[in-house]
């Protein structure tokens, strides 16, 4: 449907143009009113398609058409200076005079743009076959990226065996006036057979840089482009791979929509470039006037994905394990209804059974974890799918003391999964830190290993981070002045490192350790989240504009596969 209009318009040229003209509303919802704890704390531009002149069919200069730039000069077949010496293989690897863009003498043919005829094989940038794909030989480099997205075997530019259609989720007819238009949905088909892996490469030139996998069992191979920034060019193409052969699209390109009004980040006060560890940080809003948004900051602080929830004061806003749907559940001491939200924002489902409240993790595929406040006991972790199927896995009245809800005599407030352990890290805001197995048991507390209890860390925390070797959480009121501190313990107990930002926060407050070695700490209640080095030194701090308060953070290298947090 959209492929048919998009050739009518641009010509079949394998460009997709994809432009959104839509605004966003004002932000709607009012604060969290609600009791909460406090804990002592403050086309085709690239050549213009070379229509315009002859067919360049004996090796004229065929400045027609701004000499063909999109994917390769090649003006008049001189030097072949389009292909880059044809890295793509042995031939033309001198950059051969290709004469009248014939055979090629100084290699093999130059399938990648032979002839030149009237421009059309290398249709402004898009396919780019006359230069950037150049594949001069077998396992050549097909779209500038090496062997395919790293495929070994044969690879082909094989650009007329792909159907490919692509549109944004703003224009989509189940699209609101908030729909983000930063989220591209591509569907494809190809004509080969035996196709068993596959992936979208996109980003801001043919480099791409950025990869989408593919489900196979999705209906039309639907995939969606996440993570990219408003009002970009943004240009992508499919491998395909069957054994030991990758076939490569056509490159195409898609134009995002613009900004969202409804996040006010201040700009990146980054501190130390080199050792920051660049990524996407999901996070929320749970208190101010936006207190029903989730959004996704890019390494550079633009906001490249958001969402309109219908609920109020999300506490954390958290991808499933297999990146298909954001789930939320809010900041309340009577709990609430969890939601989720297909990562295209197209469709969701709120769950009004379900009492939960502060967090949830993801566990395995499409399973989450979750705080639930419908019992009068402690709050115990349960977990569902997004049939709404629940389980509770652990019963915190066992090892904790007073009643659940608004009393805060029993209050949970954070958990995480760690896959590589099969445990849940759980914190009762005033009491502890405890490891659960998943029949139930506890394997250890925090408090019995640190000398002093939980008075060490001032007896108050909410985010946790459980590691191979160390614990690291945020102590709401440990620091001077009772301003929060990051503090890491080896997992007898020994206190390795403590980071008081100077910092307060009454409510939620996160922290979790990057792959690389740095922590990301997000101070709630006042909005700000600092990455520090391995050292304890700031490298990174992020603050919001406008008056809203934020939830739980998570950082994460790609916006697809499981979180890095739970690999541990």
């Amino acid at each position: 449907m959209r492929r048919a209009a998009l050739e009518k318009a641009y010509g079949a040229t394998g460009v997709l143009g994809v432009v959104l003209a839509s605004s966003c509303g004002d932000p709607s919802g009012s604060a969290d009113t609600s009791p909460n704890e406090n804990v002592g704390g403050t086309s085709n531009t690239g050549g213009a398609d070379n229509t315009g002149g002859t067919p360049n069919t004996s090796g004229s200069s065929s400045t027609g058409g701004t000499s063909n730039t999109g994917g390769a000069t090649n003006t008049g077949g001189a030097a072949n200076t389009g292909g880059a010496a044809n890295t793509g293989g042995a031939a033309n690897t001198g950059g051969a005079t290709n004469t009248g863009g014939a055979a090629n003498t100084g290699g093999a043919t130059n399938t990648g743009g032979a002839t030149n005829t009237g421009g059309a094989t290398n249709p402004g940038g898009a396919s780019a076959l006359g230069g950037t794909g150049n594949p001069g030989g077998s396992g050549g480099a097909t779209g500038g990226a090496a062997g395919s997205g790293g495929t070994s075997g044969t690879t082909t530019e094989a650009g007329d065996l792909f159907e490919v259609d692509a549109w944004l989720a703003s224009e989509d007819p189940a699209a609101t006036a908030d729909t983000p238009g930063t989220i591209g949905i591509v569907t494809w088909s190809i004509a080969a057979a035996g196709v068993d892996q596959a992936q979208i490469e996109f980003g801001l030139d043919t480099d791409y840089g950025m990869v989408a996998p593919v489900d196979l069992n999705e209906t039309d191979f639907r995939t969606l482009l996440l993570g990219m920034k408003p009002s970009k060019t943004y240009h992508f193409r499919i491998v395909a791979k069957a054994g030991a052969t990758s076939h490569a699209s056509n490159d195409y390109v898609i134009q995002t929509g613009p900004a969202t009004t409804l996040v006010k980040l201040d700009p990146l006060r980054v501190v130390d470039e080199g050792a920051r560890e660049r990524g996407f940080i999901v996070t929320s809003y749970w208190q101010g006037q936006g207190g029903n948004m989730l959004f996704i900051i890019d390494p550079d602080g633009e906001i490249v994905w958001w969402y309109k929830s219908s609920l109020n004061s999300i506490a954390r806003a958290r991808m499933s394990e297999d990146g298909k749907n954001m789930w939320m559940t809010i900041s309340g001491l009577d709990g609430g209804a969890l939601a989720r939200v297909t990562m295209d924002t197209l469709d969701g489902q709120t769950y009004s059974s379900t009492v939960a409240s502060h967090d949830i993790t993801p566990v395995s595929g499409a399973t989450m974890a979750y705080l639930d406040y419908g019992e009068s006991d402690c709050n115990s972790i349960f977990e569902m799918d997004p049939s709404g199927t629940t389980q509770e896995v652990f019963e915190a009245s066992s090892y904790l003391t007073g009643g659940g809800g608004g009393g805060m005599g029993c209050h949970g407030n954070a958990v995480r999964y760690s896959q590589k352990e099969d445990v849940y890290t759980y914190s009762d805001l005033s009491q502890d830190v405890l490891v659960a197995n998943r029949s139930g048991g506890v394997e250890w507390r925090l408090s019995e290993r640190v000398s002093g209890g939980n008075s060490a860390w001032s007896g108050a925390q909410h985010g946790h981070h459980l590691l191979d070797d160390s614990i690291v959480i945020f102590a709401n009121s440990a620091g001077p002045n009772r301003t929060a501190a990051m503090i890491e313990y080896s997992l007898d107990g020994k206190e390795i490192l403590r980071y008081e930002g100077g910092v307060s926060t009454s409510n939620l407050g996160d922290v979790q350790r990057l792959p690389g070695g740095n922590t990301l700490i997000t101070y709630s209640t006042s909005a700000v989240i600092h990455e520090i080095d391995a050292l304890g030194n700031l490298v990174l701090e992020i603050t919001d504009a406008s008056s809203n308060r934020i939830g739980y953070a998570l950082w994460r290298q790609t916006l697809y596969g499981p979180p890095p947090d739970i690999l541990h």
